[in-house]
């Protein structure tokens, strides 16, 4: 029995011009992709229907699917299936240990395929064939003429494989047959990012329970449509993708598929009329350099590399569309110079005005997240990270905080209710906020009846005038509080804290300082400030 096999590390990409044999494969493909199975990520579903759609289409005797388990010391046979009206037997091997067969797992990262040859009619190298076969098959029946293995990749790593047998006839594969493999290939891998994509999913709506049902979905929907680009490369995987052949020098097109017309409203016959550089033709004004950078970046670039970038294409009727571009060079002049390019272009302007629209809720939904919603000033969380980097900067220069609470405030909602204990918070705050005037400064909901005012770059003489503009401003709204023991009208006391400055120490010391200036003027009378005193260092 002779034995050919073909290892191909890096072999150039080159464009498959269809037969009606590779026309049929290429529908084939197209209707596999839309398998609901692969989008929801169901790999035992997904790989069994990609399976058996290999073994009707190919019409191959078998067709086995093996993955990596996830810590890579393993390799699980997860589908194996058999021509229904040419069933074979099969070994009951499930798993293969990858410590076991170091070359084999060492070679599957070398190669683009496995492709083994036999004639039928020679039957005396049936050894020679077992050693050469991959370990999940040997002990095959000795029958088997032709065997095809294509390694399935994730984010640039095998992490399994795919593989045909024919038993009893002789055959040679075809490059249709290699590309149907091939992109069998990327929708198992497809599969196995829905799969982390639904998982990663479970994991957002644990942790950001806060954030809105349509910010989540938004979110995962970029980040799956990102992924799902990286995996679906195959030539004939035109299902979503315009797909284009071009001179490197001219920029004439060779060949262009018919999502061109589905997508951007031009048809083969009309690109091919634009003539030299016709994408540039159909290209934004503000992305034309892009292009060009691009260009030579590809002039540049090595065998197997892909330049990507976003272009702006203006549609038949003339609207513009974001498109992706994924470009590689994959024939080259004898000299060395690029010869033609294979490009795809897929329509995510969908997927731009989400993310636009994602982010202008973000912006929005953060600025909720540091305003107290009562008052309209700053929240606590907004004062700690004010406090935090005003602290953090270092500097020589004073900074002083001013803790206030609104006197005998509890009697205030007893005898007037919460309503009108509210409206007087909003009023307290608004008259806070009157007495401090300059940018830097922060006026923050403390908790419950207390407010803090943050004042950098103010010295202690500063920080008195403030406290003195606020009691006049608080007196000044008149009020009623007929429980106060001691005004007939609501009144604050302060606490304040200054340091010279934040080079030494910390901020959580200047809010017990100023806490502690707080309780001295209730201790004083209350309807007054004092000023906090620092603890002696030991």
């Amino acid at each position: 029995m002779s034995l050919a096999s073909e290892q191909t590390s890096q072999p150039p990409v080159s464009p498959v011009i269809l037969d009606g044999h590779s026309g049929e494969l290429a529908h084939s493909l197209l209707a596999l992709s839309q398998h609901p199975a692969i989008w929801d990520g169901n790999i035992e579903a997904a790989t069994a229907t990609i399976a058996q759609t290999v073994i009707q289409n190919l019409t191959v005797n078998s067709c086995q699917v093996w993955l990596y388990r996830r810590d890579r010391t393993q390799f699980q046979q997860v589908a194996n299936y058999s021509h229904p009206k040419q069933p074979i037997a099969t070994t009951e091997l499930t798993e293969l240990i990858v410590t076991d067969h170091p070359v084999y797992f060492q070679m599957l990262s070398q190669r683009q395929w496995l492709v083994i040859n036999t004639q039928i009619s020679e039957r005396n190298s049936t050894l020679q064939q077992q050693e050469q076969l991959p370990p999940y098959l040997q002990g095959q029946p000795a029958a088997m003429t032709a065997f095809l293995e294509v390694p399935i990749y994730d984010q640039n790593q095998v992490i399994g494989i795919i593989s045909i047998a024919q038993h009893h006839c002789p055959r040679l594969w075809q490059t249709a047959e290699k590309s149907f493999m091939a992109n069998a290939a990327c929708l198992i891998a497809l599969t196995l990012s829905q799969n982390r994509y639904q998982q990663q999913t479970q994991t957002l709506n644990q942790q950001k329970r806060q954030l809105s049902l349509a910010t989540i979905e938004q979110q995962q929907a970029e980040q799956a449509w990102q992924e799902s680009q990286r995996f679906i490369q195959g030539i004939l995987d035109a299902s979503s993708n315009i797909l284009y052949v071009n001179d490197c020098a001219s920029g004439s097109n060779y060949y262009v598929n018919g999502f061109m017309e589905h997508i951007l409203g031009y048809s083969p016959d009309e690109i091919r009329m634009l003539g030299a550089k016709f994408l540039e033709k159909i290209t934004h004004p503000g992305d034309i350099n892009t292009i060009h950078q691009a260009r030579q970046k590809l002039a540049q670039s090595k065998s197997g590399d892909i330049v990507e970038n976003e272009y702006r294409l203006r549609h038949k009727k003339g609207t513009w569309h974001w498109m992706l571009c994924r470009e590689t060079i994959f024939q080259w002049h004898p000299n060395g110079t690029p010869l033609q390019l294979l490009g795809t272009a897929t329509d995510i302007t969908v997927h731009k005005e989400r993310a636009q629209a994602l982010q202008q809720q973000n912006q929005a939904l953060n600025t909720l997240a540091m305003v107290d919603g009562l008052t309209q000033v700053a929240n606590r969380r907004a004062f700690d990270e004010f406090l935090y980097n005003a602290w953090a900067a270092g500097d020589h220069t004073p900074l002083t905080l001013i803790l206030c609470d609104i006197d005998y405030f509890k009697r205030y909602n007893d005898t007037y209710g919460h309503q009108q204990g509210d409206k007087c918070l909003k009023l307290v705050a608004q008259a806070l906020k009157k007495a401090v005037k300059r940018k830097p400064d922060i006026v923050a909901r403390y908790g419950g009846e207390e407010f803090a005012i943050v004042l950098p770059n103010t010295n202690l003489s500063g920080a008195i005038y403030v406290a003195n503009t606020i009691r006049q401003n608080i007196h000044a709204l008149k009020i009623e509080h007929r429980l106060s023991d001691i005004s007939e009208h609501l009144t604050l006391s302060m606490g304040i804290a200054t340091v010279a400055s934040t080079v030494y120490g910390s901020y959580h010391e200047l809010i017990t300082t100023a806490d502690q200036g707080l309780y001295q003027a209730k201790a004083d009378g209350r309807d007054c400030y004092a000023i906090g005193q620092t603890a002696p260092a030991d």
